[in-house]
């Protein structure tokens, strides 16, 4: 979790950087439910990499609090579409770590889409999703009367509603990811499973683990 200042004793620093309004909603709630703990900022614009980039620049948001940010999360869903962009987004990862030196960036990925990662709040499974009718049923079961019913993407009521149960969502997502155990092993560090993940046609989410790291912060 986010290192504390040097000089002073404070919550860990967090900015979050989101590609949807549901991941935007999920994340609105982490930041109510850990407000005592952390300072937390859902950041006011949709976007990942280029909107971090721009928001640690010299006319960037938080270009005054480069020094005190603590850890920055890109929260989106891995895709196809995407491999062909690592190189560009890992340079903007690298100048992330140059502008705000103290700070740890983290890429939390879900694959396909963040219904999946919802879905993990209420049971183990690890469907193929690789197309948009794999992701229609992911939605679809995520708004069955088993789990969600009337969730729609974005929707502060059901989101709000699925986070509650993020406990469960921290136990099956560590579930989920040793699924995936042996493409992880040919990592050397943290850098190269971030790799490994983005490129990945398994099933899989990271969003738990910093859910995970929230919760040892309360108890």
């Amino acid at each position: 979790m986010a290192r504390k200042s040097k000089n002073r004793s404070r919550n860990p620093y967090i900015v979050v950087f989101w590609e949807g309004e549901s991941e935007q909603q999920y994340f609105m709630f982490i930041k109510d439910k850990f407000h005592e703990k952390t300072n937390l900022k859902i950041h006011n614009k949709k976007g990942t990499f280029d909107i971090a980039k721009k928001s640690v620049s010299a006319k960037g948001v938080y270009k005054d609090d480069v020094d005190y940010i603590d850890e920055i999360w890109i929260v989106f869903d891995t895709e196809v579409d995407l491999r062909p962009k690592w190189q560009e987004n890992w340079e903007i990862i690298k100048l992330l770590r140059k502008k705000c030196k103290n700070a740890k960036v983290r890429l939390l990925m879900t694959k396909g889409c963040i219904e999946y990662f919802f879905l993990l709040h209420y049971e183990k499974t690890a469907p193929m999703i690789s197309t948009t009718v794999d992701k229609e049923k992911v939605l679809n079961i995520l708004a069955d009367d088993k789990h969600c019913p009337g969730y729609k993407k974005g929707d502060r009521i059901t989101i709000w509603k699925i986070a509650e149960n993020y406990i469960t969502a921290i136990k099956n997502g560590e579930w989920c990811l040793n699924r995936v155990k042996d493409e992880l092993a040919t990592a050397s560090n943290e850098d190269d499973k971030t790799k490994i993940l983005y490129f990945t046609d398994s099933t899989f989410t990271n969003v738990h683990e910093v859910l995970g790291e929230l919760e040892q912060l309360i108890n």
